[in-house]
């Protein structure tokens, strides 16, 4: 059984060093290097779908706030 936070109740700190302690170890940077070739960098044709641009921009997205709260200050 896994343990289930409300991070509603955490404060902004507390979950930014969650994603650094996360994150900034060896295997962290191999998962967000995995994620940025998966979203960021992936590219479509022309001929691609308005749903798939979508998708694509919201896991942008995601990855995009998950890079900037691993960073350490």
């Amino acid at each position: 059984m896994s343990e289930e936070y409300d991070t509603s109740l955490m404060s902004e700190e507390e979950i930014k060093k969650a994603f650094e302690k996360c994150f900034l170890s060896k295997e962290g940077k191999i998962v967000l290097s995995f994620l940025r070739r998966q979203t960021i960098e992936r590219q479509y044709g022309a001929n691609v779908e308005e749903a798939q641009l979508r998708d694509l921009e919201g896991q942008r997205r995601l990855f995009r706030q998950i890079e900037r709260l691993s960073k350490s200050n």
